[in-house]
């Protein structure tokens, strides 16, 4: 909350009140557009009108509150309002009176000025002036707001691609920053349909707004359906580090950004932290696999209780399972199990792997903002030995959702993390710069990566169910995790998350969801809640990428 918090001090600017602006402010540079990876147009540029006066010529109170009715009947800026304004600045020759006004309310006030000089030969609107200025228009409204951002003209862009792209998108910005370019024409002709721009300085999103609809859709469900108070969902290409879509609930128009709360413009699937629960319990079993020490089939006895450190680890369900293999431990969430796999590893090679996929560090993502969450070490001064088998499933850690999403893609790719990316193209004029998709380092085997896999599909089928998608195989795990405070965690409060991945043996995409205080009354665990949410974003992606069954794809191969 804190950090939040903190980041939400970098917005408070956004409220500042432009008519008290002394002076008339310098136009801000034009940016290029923006689309989605299949040329839906995201980011554009529309012509607006600010209508300006001078006050010092507008002396007399009949003649201001003339003018003030004129504006409410031409272009609906409350007569109140328009009074105030010429009444503070009275003595400037300079002020704002309605900012992007429509080109048609434009010209019902202009016509009213020409009627009025040429009926009576003077009117107040004569110290009035429309002055046209390129405004940003985001033309999928909130559905794409926490990724693209928004631009306010006085202090360039907000949050998002608006933000971290500043000065690529601006006319008077610098342009391709390497010489291996391609020309425009080499990209699809259905991402050419609005590039370039005038401005010439352009951005391919990664990002698919049919998927983007459909996460957003199954999410808005889902807190609905399970009354929870926010959630994010994120999809991966697992091979690339893609972003082909990324929501988080609740959200805002940027098209109308003034009117929102401040605190729904941070990007909470990069910029909030939490424990992640169960499902991290995929990089301690994988850790594992990787150094020989399991397999699927390696038993462990699980007694219900075991102590490391000092500390007594329980599972969920305080229940003891005798003699079980990995693969079951893994479905049926042991925790017991998990703190002996991470005795096993040893410190040092626990926390290795686990920076190795990622978590302590952030990510590289081309958004503004994002955290790189928290891990204590053997290295931490505050750091104890009952932290090694806590940390094993997810607690005493805080994860972002990017981060824990990507750490799973790199168990469908083999073994190999990704920098995740949203922009796949940069355009300047006819040439373009594309995206070479970066490894970050090997983090398991192929074959343990493999293994892992199995594992995860037979998590899946046994222990969570309502994460299946009918005709394929899915590999995955759910996590419930308790709200840690400073007195300790909340009781019946859970956040709640399934990550996997589809196909399981060709994955075409990562999906994380993640669902914060779902109702106690409905549901508390991620396998009734998050996991649904998940089975149906994978199925209606799978329907949207023409992804045929496991059957169907096996028996074409076979052939």
């Amino acid at each position: 909350v804190t950090l939040i918090c903190l980041q939400l001090l970098r917005y408070q600017v956004i409220g500042a009140d432009e008519r008290t602006l002394a002076a008339q402010p310098k136009d801000p540079a034009p940016r290029g557009v923006v689309v989605d990876a299949r040329g839906t147009p995201l980011v554009v540029n529309r012509y607006f009108y600010q209508i300006t006066a001078t006050p010092s010529n507008i002396r007399s109170p009949e003649q201001r509150a003339q003018l003030a009715k004129d504006l409410e009947m031409t272009i609906g800026v409350p007569a109140a309002t328009t009074l105030e304004n010429l009444t503070v600045n009275a003595e400037r020759m300079f002020t704002i009176l309605a900012d992007a006004v429509s080109p048609e309310d434009t010209q019902r006030l202009l016509d009213l000025k020409a009627s009025q000089f040429q009926t009576e030969g003077y009117s107040p609107l004569q110290q009035v002036e429309a002055k046209p200025m390129a405004r940003r228009f985001y033309p999928q409204g909130t559905l794409t707001a926490h990724t693209v951002g928004f631009v306010r003209s006085d202090y360039g862009g907000i949050t998002g691609i608006e933000e971290y792209y500043e000065q690529f998108l601006r006319a008077d910005g610098p342009g391709l920053l390497s010489t291996e370019r391609i020309a425009l024409d080499t990209l699809a002709p259905q991402v050419q349909r609005f590039l370039p721009s005038e401005v010439g300085k352009d951005l391919v999103l990664s990002m698919d707004r049919t998927m983007q609809w459909i996460a957003r859709e199954e999410l808005a469900r889902g807190i609905e359906e399970y009354g929870a108070q926010s959630g994010s969902v994120i999809v991966l290409e697992p091979n690339s580090g893609a972003i082909l879509a990324m929501v988080n609930l609740p959200e805002y128009d940027p098209n109308r950004y003034q009117l929102a709360e401040h605190e729904l413009f941070p990007n909470l699937a990069i910029s909030a932290q939490y424990e992640p629960g169960s499902v991290f319990k995929i990089i301690t079993f994988g850790a594992g696999v990787d150094l020989g020490l399991l397999d699927h089939t390696t038993v462990f006895t699980d007694t219900g209780i075991h102590v490391i450190g000092g500390r007594n680890i329980f599972n969920a369900n305080r229940v003891g399972y005798g003699e079980v293999n990995a693969a079951d431990a893994l479905a049926r969430s042991l925790n017991v199990v998990t703190a002996q796999i991470a005795e096993l590893l040893g410190p040092e090679e626990f926390y290795q792997y686990v920076r190795l996929f990622g978590f302590g560090d952030a990510t590289g993502v081309d958004l503004p903002g994002e955290i790189a969450g928290a891990v204590k070490t053997p290295n931490s001064p505050d750091w104890s030995l009952s932290d090694l088998g806590t940390n094993s499933f997810g607690q005493g850690l805080a994860v972002t959702p990017l981060q824990m999403a990507n750490a799973t893609a790199a168990i469908a790719n083999e073994g190999i993390l990704m920098r995740p990316y949203l922009v796949q193209a940069r355009v300047t004029n006819g040439e373009v710069q594309t995206t070479e998709p970066t490894t970050m380092r090997r983090v398991l085997s192929p074959e343990a990566a493999n293994a892992l896999t199995e594992m995860m599909i037979w998590t899946v089928d046994n222990g969570s169910p309502r994460g299946r998608v009918p005709g394929y195989r899915v590999a995955g795990k759910s996590g419930t995790a308790q709200i840690p405070t400073p007195q300790g965690y909340i009781e019946r409060e859970t956040i709640v998350s399934f990550v996997g991945f589809a196909p399981a043996d060709e994955p075409a995409f990562v999906i994380l969801v993640k669902l914060d205080r779902p109702d106690p009354d409905i549901g508390i665990w991620a396998g009734e809640t998050a996991a649904p949410v998940f089975s149906r974003i994978a199925a209606r992606l799978l329907d949207y990428m023409q992804i045929a069954p496991d059957a169907i794809r096996t028996a074409q191969f076979g052939e």
